[in-house]
Formats: structure tokens, C-alpha cells, sequence
């Protein structure tokens, strides 16, 4: 890993005990949790506005003529539970390295 060595004094800094390769791994580790949290709150949101699981909202919405609001709140939804899956993989790769 080509590092600028202002960079590599700052992972030595922050991460004393690794290489930068290894601090480099923990701060992508770091922010695919970050971003699997931010899924799982926006998840939380839709379940408690519509007051009902994915699947069931996604039966009302593919079955209705929904209006705006609630045909992007499906779109949003549906990439959250997309997303978890993504963010749920790339832990356990970044983990397995």
C-alpha cells in the first residue's frame, strides 16, 4: 500500500499497534457498520410510520395506486433492506481479511 507519508504518520499515530494495511481494514470496517446502523434506523422509521413489515407494506403498495410519498417511502425502504444485506457481506469480508 503506497501511503503519502503524512497519511502513514497518522495511521502509526492513530492505530499504534497495527499496520496501515490493518488500520486501513478497521476505518472501512468502521464505516460499513455506520452505514448497516443508518439502514437499520431508516428501517425502524418506515415499520413505525406504516405500522407493519416490509413485505405486508409491499403487498398494499403493489396491489394500490399509492401516492407519491408512499410509492418513494417503498423505493427507500426497499434500498434500506437491499442495503443491510450489502453492508451485512462487506463486514464479514472486511472481517475475514
Amino acid at each position: 500500500m503506497n501511503l503519502t507519508p503524512t497519511i502513514e504518520t497518522s495511521a502509526r499515530r492513530l492505530f499504534p499497534n497495527q499496520s496501515p494495511e490493518e488500520a486501513f481494514v478497521e476505518l472501512l470496517l468502521e464505516r460499513a457498520q455506520k452505514k448497516l446502523i443508518r439502514y437499520q434506523t431508516a428501517i425502524r422509521q418506515f415499520q413505525t410510520k406504516y405500522e407493519q413489515e416490509f413485505e405486508d407494506f409491499r403487498e398494499y403498495v403493489l396491489s394500490s395506486e399509492p401516492s407519491s410519498e408512499v410509492e418513494q417511502d417503498y423505493f427507500d425502504w426497499e434500498l434500506a433492506m437491499t442495503a443491510i444485506h450489502d453492508m451485512r457481506a462487506e463486514i464479514e469480508r472486511l472481517k475475514a481479511s
